[in-house]
């Protein structure tokens, strides 16, 4: 087990009851109200004055506070971002400023934005987010390429998101929670306005250069080179139908989205390749946090992947700080930051799917691998100063194929009710897929920023040697995954399933993990296999039959 002690985690007395105070207002409507707020603020003063005196009632009032306050601000920002909530469904003419573009597979233009210009009788809405689905008109002057930080001026259909029926895990419960206040549909683009010198068009150009830099020397219209350009690139739109199924049945479409396994690897090659040019190690997380968030913004800055650059800025402080159990220190404050910034995030699928599967892993992946590796000793009757090359090369191989199952299987835990619920299947192969798959993929991430690395250095021949070492491991994964999806029952796929008994299955998962990462899982071995296997089976019970 590890050395460090796991009950140091001071911010998690925080976050839990702000947490309860936003889950509460799904549970519980309730319009903003200053007299809430009130009493949440006279509770904090309280307990910061008196509880010095009554110290038994310092702890109750600290967390009745944040749970007022987390009710009472999002309840306020909720109240923000529904603009003229009584605004009737009509047709409009407006100018819209694109933040962010979703990739398809039709003609159509789907994104986020916001009304920059209106019509004078809705002048109230501009600055309002929306989401819009547009087609090009025939007679539409598209002439400029729409990208993040384009301006369009279009036509449609406008409605009120709040007027929309509140599904718990659909797509108007992501807009809801994304804080977009309408919909523009059944739209035409009218025009594209020239684009100005701004950072979106100039990261936009960047992101160019880095396809065409991922295609140089092999077949741009490869569907490996595809697969490469959107695995590290974050284009989804590249793939084809083949690949785009195979990963998807199996579980792993996750690896091309630009989220905590993209930011993770290169802030690893960041961090070796600043120590290679003999920077203090000191100084290392200053150049090495820019370098992620640049290679966030050209990949479109989706939350997935600010949240983990978020993350690992709280990692690099919390061990500036030296504290202990820095990574689950840093978790927890960056969870604390989100919500902070947009206390909506929490009922997201992207924040949920983040935070529980790095938790689970932190939790009862990192010490179940510790314990299985501990059991695992080869050639105990040979000296270990006697080992030859090929017998640590076993050794190792063991270690690192039993840390990958473990910290699968808690992936996969986490992952499990929530791939219920907003996905409605469950990969039943999908541990023994990522095993393989992870590690795979990091290498294809890793050579793809090596390729980049020389690219910006006129080298071009190793950008094509790195390449096609990258195409090499993604036929490899192919492979695997036609292999895994040819056997019968790889995955179950559900109806409908209830969003609150998944919910709260999560919720006693993560207790149960936090009630034994604190024991330093010291309990019979049975126990910690009957934990993962009872937690399946009340999942997908809950998937099929509670329908």
């Amino acid at each position: 087990m590890n050395a460090e002690s796991p009950a140091r985690v001071p911010i998690l007395w925080l976050l839990l009851p702000f947490c309860t105070g936003i889950a509460f207002v799904r549970l519980v409507p309730f319009d903003f109200n200053a007299i809430v707020f009130a009493i949440g603020l006279a509770l904090g003063f309280a307990a910061l004055f008196v509880g010095h005196r009554y110290e038994k009632l310092w702890a109750p009032s600290i967390a009745l506070c944040l749970i007022l306050a987390g009710y009472s601000y999002t309840s306020y920002v909720d109240r923000q971002n529904q603009p003229r909530t009584d605004l009737p469904v009509r047709e409009v003419s407006i100018s819209i400023e694109v933040k962010r573009l979703f990739d398809t597979d039709t003609d159509k233009i789907k994104g986020l934005g916001k009304i920059v210009a209106t019509q004078d009788h809705l002048a109230d809405l501009t600055e309002a987010k929306l989401y819009f689905s547009l087609n090009s008109s025939p007679e539409s002057d598209t002439q400029y390429a729409i990208v993040p930080g384009s301006l369009i001026q279009a036509q449609g259909v406008l409605k009120p998101v709040s007027q929309q029926p509140r599904d718990n895990n659909g797509f108007n419960s992501y807009l809801q929670n994304s804080g977009m206040a309408f919909l523009l549909e059944r739209g035409i683009i009218d025009s594209t306005l020239s684009q100005t010198e701004n950072w979106s068009s100039r990261l936009n150009r960047i992101l160019q250069s880095a396809k065409a830099a991922l295609s140089y020397g092999v077949d741009p219209e490869s569907p490996f080179t595809k697969s490469h350009t959107a695995m590290l690139l974050g284009l989804k739109g590249e793939l084809d139908d083949d690949h785009k199924n195979a990963f998807l049945r199996s579980g792993a479409l996750h690896l091309f989205a630009i989220s905590g396994l993209h930011i993770g690897v290169i802030a690893a090659c960041g961090h070796a390749l600043f120590s290679l040019i003999r920077i203090t190690r000191v100084w290392i997380p200053i150049p090495n946090l820019i370098l992620v968030a640049f290679f966030v913004s050209i990949t479109g800055g989706t939350p997935s992947a600010w949240r983990a650059l978020l993350m690992i800025a709280c990692y690099y402080l919390c061990l500036s700080t030296k504290r202990r159990s820095a990574s689950l220190n840093a978790l927890v404050l960056s969870a604390l930051i989100c919500l902070l910034i947009n206390p909506l995030q929490l009922f997201l699928a992207g924040f949920q799917m983040s935070y529980a599967t790095v938790a689970a892993i932190l939790l009862y992946g990192v010490p179940l691998a510790d314990r299985l590796n501990n059991r695992w000793t080869p050639f105990a009757r040979i000296p270990r100063r006697a080992w030859s090359y090929w017998h640590s090369g076993a050794n190792r191989v063991g270690r690192f194929f039993i840390s990958s199952f473990a910290i699968s299987l808690s992936a996969f835990l986490a992952s499990s009710a929530l791939s219920i619920l907003y996905f409605n299947t469950l990969p039943l192969v999908g541990i023994f897929a990522n095993i393989l798959l992870l590690p795979l993929a990091s290498l294809a991430i890793i050579s793809g920023f090596i390729s980049l690395s020389f690219a910006t250095l006129g080298a071009w021949p190793l950008v094509s040697l790195f390449n096609h070492s990258a195409q090499v491991i993604l036929s490899l994964m192919y492979a695997i995954l036609e292999s895994l999806g040819s056997l019968k029952g790889s995955h179950v796929v559900f109806d409908a399933p209830p969003s609150r008994a998944l919910h709260l299955l999560l919720i006693l998962l993560l207790l149960g993990m936090m009630y034994g990462y604190s024991r330093n899982w010291n309990f019979r071995k049975r126990w910690l296999w009957a934990f993962p296997f009872a937690y399946s089976t009340a999942c997908l019970a809950a998937g099929l039959f509670l329908t």
